[in-house]
């Protein structure tokens, strides 16, 4: 069985853009375009990773990332961002437990290998405890 990953971003072409480049992965792989989107998904179905976006409109990613936290404290989360680093939201979300940041910036080999490098160390962190 492929690994389940839920894409929350709501910039429908971006969404789109890492759903099909996590396809190619062999990810079996949804989108929201919302964080209240998200965790009513969260809350129904299991998923190996998320990937949600820090920016969103509604709920901000920080937000959603506390209510994922609610209802599932083990979900690994890796933050994704088109704005740059901001400490004080990356403090916030690694409070929280998020296992990384991917910049929308980068080239999508690198968006890529961060994604499969930050999955990688967060199973193996969840095997560990």
């Amino acid at each position: 069985m492929p690994n389940k990953v839920l894409v929350v971003d709501d910039e429908a072409q971006v969404g789109e853009l890492l759903t099909e480049l996590l396809k190619k992965e062999r990810y079996a792989v949804k989108c929201v375009t919302s964080g209240e989107e998200a965790v009513e998904v969260i809350s129904s179905e299991d998923f190996n990773i998320v990937l949600l976006d820090i920016k969103l409109s509604g709920i901000s990613g920080i937000e959603t990332l506390e209510k994922i936290r609610a209802i599932k404290p083990e979900q690994i989360v890796i933050m994704i961002t088109g704005f740059g680093y901001d400490e004080r939201l990356i403090s916030k979300s690694k409070e929280l437990g998020c296992c990384g940041y991917i910049s929308k910036n980068m080239p999508i080999r690198e968006i890529v290998e961060n994604f499969r490098l930050f999955a990688k160390t967060a199973k193996k962190k969840a095997a560990e405890k």
